[in-house]
């Protein structure tokens, strides 16, 4: 969420939970666990959704879904448009499929104004013409507003057509849609590196780190004690208050 505080990110999540049905709402407390112990002993084998929101670092605070266990689940970035529309603001999300595929979607006061995969052949069946592809590409422009200061758009959107975008800029796809791989052209991508970078050009967390490309295993990056760990769960129709 850009530029707004941690408090005001979880009220708005709160309400947007509770709209799905989520009525019980709990701030676990994190002074006597470590990072795994957070995962260990209160996500991974108890019900409720689970949400770390940070405190803000430069213009972002970020929500990290840690777990999702309840009987009718939903996601963040199904949460993204109605949040960005609640907290009138930029919000980006992002979601990285099995280290192959990178999407994000930017969305502005609930309109969602861009998006982007990495690989859109991914999971297609067929091979798309050209003008669904372009259909689908991202715009860059759309994050002029919220670029920091010194950092250029057009080295930006180079980070995002490393790969599959530079090959159909080429026309170097093969008769499958995948990118071909040659002497002269390597189309191959880490999307955790990618993610990484993305976060990092964007300082989302800071202008040389961005943990979230790995959350499980960078949460030791973080302050824990400055973060808020929300459970929210379903109550059985009795509304807990946020803060006790």
């Amino acid at each position: 969420m850009h530029r707004k505080s941690q408090i005001d990110v979880v009220s708005a999540l709160s309400k947007e939970l509770k709209n799905r049905s989520l009525d019980s709402f709990t701030r676990v407390d994190l002074n006597d666990y470590d990072d795994e112990g957070v995962i260990r002993k209160h996500i991974s084998s108890k019900p409720g959704n689970y949400y770390l929101i940070t405190q803000p670092h430069g213009n972002w605070t970020t929500i990290i879904e840690l777990g999702v266990n309840t009987d009718e689940p939903f996601y963040l970035n199904e949460l993204t448009t109605s949040l960005s529309q609640r907290l009138n603001t930029y919000a980006l999300s992002f979601h990285l499929h099995d280290d192959d595929v990178l999407y994000y979607n930017l969305e502005y006061s609930g309109e969602s104004i861009d998006g982007y995969n990495s690989n859109y052949q991914y999971f297609l069946n067929e091979v798309p013409d050209d003008s669904e592809i372009l259909s689908q590409r991202h715009d860059v422009k759309t994050f002029i507003p919220i670029l920091p200061v010194g950092k250029d758009i057009l080295d930006f959107d180079a980070i995002l057509n490393e790969g599959y975008w530079n090959a159909f800029d080429n026309n170097d796809l093969d008769e499958d849609g995948i990118p071909n791989n040659n002497s002269d052209n390597n189309y191959d991508v880490d999307e955790e590196n990618r993610f990484f970078r993305i976060g990092k050009y964007l300082e989302i967390f800071s202008k040389t780190n961005y943990p979230f490309a790995n959350w499980y295993i960078n949460l030791s990056q973080l302050n824990l004690n400055s973060c808020y760990l929300l459970k929210a769960e379903k109550s059985g129709g009795l509304f807990s208050k946020l803060f006790k």
